[in-house]
């Protein structure tokens, strides 16, 4: 996270708002498309197998013949697709780069599956690590060598090929050597005719968050142009990388509940999703007021070409902040409430993309980051009614006063000292949070022992 922000940070000055938003467009747009090749699959495949693991090789093998079906497809659907819209030359050779690189992505999910579901994480974590590492140096060369948004593509075919050979020798720890041909030709076609059933779903729902987080950077593109889509992706890129880590804990958490729904711990289920959420408010909270009150600074470090998107980010970091509060019922929402999960999100895509086509042409940018608060707030909104109503009551308010209090107390003073260097501003804010935690005795003798517990599940 943070070579990729420090990366960006140069990236963004080099590019400008016009081949920034081109770029943005690309990803966006093969993001878009890749959805379509997991499916929904991966989720209801750690699913499956977090409630039975000796089957693990015979979902991988299946899950694995359906990706490379859905690869080749999707590849050629999104370059036909671009070719027929006329993008620009160098737009489109970027789609075909990057949208190859997606395609062979799209094999590591049946070996990203059976890594989850064994809380293998630390090894995920090093492929994460791996692509981030990648992606910096790419931009370095892009900028040392003066290249294009092409170049900077590359990243996903090189991250593809690396992650896939890697993944399968880590797999073996699990299943044993996957027989990868013969696995693929001898697939089980009823099984995969009930996976792609049961995954409907899991595909309809991960298709539907998708395009509500990325339909916002296409609309841009359409009705305001490359250089409004580059501002505004300035300002998205920090809710890109702060939603990083609820991502994780997402990630790591989604099989944990999984297995205890299964074994139907209800009570250390509600344990489980009171202390994270408690945790995850102390963490969120802090971010969105100071991020408010210093977007201006904060923008101040990319270039001056994108002052224009410090009210962006002062109303954008609201969304990671939003995010990380629903996280944690996220997990149990998707793996046990799939269908009303898909349906929240689905009228959340009709909503976001609705309000995009009626702000954007009278309000510009600022339109798009109120669809994305908005967005955000009815997805958790839903989700916590859901999980109380439906799977396990459990507290809120009273779990997040005190690190609600301890922000309000923070952004006034950040406030005070919003004119000094960001360097500056930030360390007086987190040790005057810090305190107000402390005197509110927010943190607990067991906070840490039980952090340990959690994490050392997940590596």
């Amino acid at each position: 996270m943070v070579l990729l922000f420090l990366a960006y940070l140069l990236l963004t000055s080099y590019l400008g708002p016009y081949r920034y938003g081109q770029f943005q467009f690309v990803l966006s747009y093969i993001t878009l498309f890749g959805v379509v090749i997991d499916f929904g699959i991966q989720q209801y495949i750690i699913k499956k197998i977090s409630e039975d693991r000796t089957q693990a090789k015979k979902y991988f093998h299946n899950f694995l013949a359906v990706e490379i079906f859905l690869s080749a497809i999707v590849y050629g659907s999104m370059v036909a697709v671009a070719w027929y819209n006329g993008y620009d030359p160098l737009v489109i050779k970027a789609i075909i780069v990057g949208g190859f690189g997606v395609a062979i992505n799209g094999l590591t999910y049946p070996f990203l599956s059976v890594m989850t579901v064994y809380y293998d994480l630390k090894k995920v974590a090093f492929l994460n690590f791996l692509s981030s590492a990648i992606n910096v140096t790419l931009i370095f060369i892009t900028i040392a060598i003066h290249g294009s948004i092409v170049l900077l593509t590359a990243q996903q075919v090189i991250y593809a090929v690396l992650a896939v050979t890697i993944y399968y020798h880590f797999i073996q720890k699990h299943i044993g050597k996957p027989e990868i041909i013969r696995g693929v030709l001898s697939v089980d076609k009823k099984l995969i005719k009930s996976i792609l059933k049961s995954a409907l779903p899991f595909a309809l729902l991960v298709g539907f968050s998708t395009v509500y987080n990325r339909i916002d950077i296409v609309l841009i593109t359409r009705i305001l142009g490359y250089a409004q889509t580059g501002i505004y992706s300035a300002a998205y890129k920090f809710f890109d990388l702060l939603a990083f880590f609820p991502a994780v804990v997402s990630h790591a958490l989604y099989p944990l509940f999984a297995t205890l729904m299964a074994q139907n711990k209800l009570a250390e289920i509600r344990d489980t999703l009171e202390k994270y959420m408690r945790f995850m408010a102390a963490l969120a909270l802090p971010l969105g007021v100071g991020g408010s009150i210093l977007s201006k600074q904060i923008i101040g470090i990319l270039s001056p070409d994108y002052a224009a998107a410090a009210p962006v980010l002062a109303i954008l970091v609201w969304a990671p902040v939003i995010l990380f509060m629903y996280i944690v019922v996220n997990s149990i929402v998707v793996s046990q409430l799939t269908k009303f999960a898909m349906i929240i999100t689905g009228v959340n895509v009709v909503l976001n993309t609705i309000g995009n086509i009626i702000l954007l042409p009278r309000i510009g940018i600022i339109g798009a980051a109120i669809m994305t608060i908005a967005s955000e707030f009815v997805q958790g909104l839903f989700y916590f009614y859901f999980v109380k109503t439906r799977i396990t009551d459990f507290r809120f308010f009273s779990l997040i006063w005190q690190p609600a209090l301890g922000s309000m107390v923070m952004g006034v003073a950040v406030w005070y000292v919003r004119s000094l260097p960001i360097f500056v501003a930030v360390p007086i804010g987190v040790v005057v949070y810090g305190l107000v935690l402390l005197a509110l005795r927010f943190f607990k003798r067991d906070d840490l022992a039980y952090l340990k517990t959690l994490f050392s599940r997940a590596v």
